[in-house]
């Protein structure tokens, strides 16, 4: 893979080697605290020797501090976390959305941990993950918000409490990069087709998320993630970022696709599924496929199409991380692992 100037600053000699390579997960109830947190992550790190850290903050972090009550029972066993209940229950309730201070509780917890990492990695490019505007307010409000839009209802108050959110992630995004992060893993989980009109996410979504991304727009490497299937390609592949990721394999459209279109680098070409269910064959081949159709486009970082759940094989990851960089498996118990995993 031969890779632009620009990723070439970023990565120093790893891009040198050849493909890049990372993986990322989520570390169920180490994610509550900073500092074991912090400390999964860079185990991560030194296990898999990635060559991009995402932070990985459980899902609801963003929306902690709002009063709501979450279950993450879930997520050891391979699930996920959910809202039991929130005070947004109406458009009405959004009046009471409280400021929340970013130098304390949840926020800060994330910030902490960043920092640990950024000093026991010194020389390892790390994106640290935020929502966007809507996709936490969907958080917030178990996802009413998008009917309250859909039926007209009070725009002033949407656009408020969308305002409001901006203003947060912007300071928000700003207080990552100063802690250390290299740039924004700007997740979305609200851009598929089926939740808002075309219209509605012209007005209510794309000029709160650009107004964040414009806020780092000095960062280092900027990752718009887009989280879903139908997804609204082409009204995303022009936001002011890096690079750009979604469901690949599962959703349109191809990474060759959106890179030519875009004119992006792509994080991403491995499904998510293949690691889960340790299918190596597969990873296999979607990993040649990508590496093969981005030779003449553009920057390919090979990671999954999204967060793999907790659970994943580490023989799986170690074999992932061997095809990128086409090495022989080597004469160790991990590669002995790795067979059986393929048998």
């Amino acid at each position: 893979m031969q890779y632009s100037q620009a990723i070439k600053n970023l990565f120093g000699s790893r891009a040198e080697r050849g493909p890049l390579f990372s993986f990322w997960t989520h570390f169920p109830y180490d994610d509550l605290d900073a500092e074991r947190l912090a400390q999964a992550t860079i185990a991560l790190q030194r296990d898999f020797d990635l060559d991009l850290v995402k932070t990985a903050p459980n899902g609801m972090y963003a929306v902690e501090d709002f009063g709501l009550e979450i279950d993450f029972s879930e997520v050891r066993r391979g699930g996920v976390s959910r809202i039991v209940s929130t005070p947004f229950q109406s458009i009405a309730d959004w009046g009471s959305l409280a400021d929340v201070d970013i130098t304390k509780g949840a926020f800060a917890r994330e910030i902490d941990s960043l920092r640990m990492v950024r000093r026991a990695l010194p020389h390892t490019p790390i994106i640290f993950t935020i929502f966007s505007p809507m996709t936490i307010a969907a958080k917030l409000s178990q996802g009413r918000i998008h009917g309250q839009i859909a039926e007209g209802g009070d725009r002033a108050v949407i656009h408020q409490v969308l305002g409001r959110l901006t203003a947060l992630m912007q300071a928000y995004g700003k207080a990552a990069v100063d802690a250390g992060a290299d740039g924004l893993f700007f997740a979305h989980q609200d851009t598929s087709r089926g939740l808002l009109s075309h219209d509605h996410f012209s007005e209510f979504v794309a000029p709160y998320d650009i107004e964040v991304l414009a806020a780092v727009s000095a960062a280092r490497f900027n990752v718009l993630h887009i989280h879903g299937d139908r997804i609204r390609f082409r009204e995303l592949q022009d936001y002011p970022v890096h690079a750009m990721s979604w469901h690949s394999w599962e959703t349109l459209p191809s990474m060759y696709g959106g890179a030519l279109t875009s004119g992006k680098a792509v994080v991403g070409g491995v499904d998510r599924r293949s690691i889960t269910a340790n299918d190596i064959p597969a990873m296999r081949r979607q990993i040649q496929t990508a590496l093969q159709a981005m030779e003449s486009v553009g920057d390919l970082i090979v990671t999954p199409s999204c967060t793999v759940r907790a659970g994943f094989d580490p023989a799986t990851i170690h074999a992932m991380r061997e095809i990128v960089r086409g090495q022989t498996p080597s004469e160790t118990c991990q590669t002995e692992k790795i067979r059986q995993v393929v048998q």
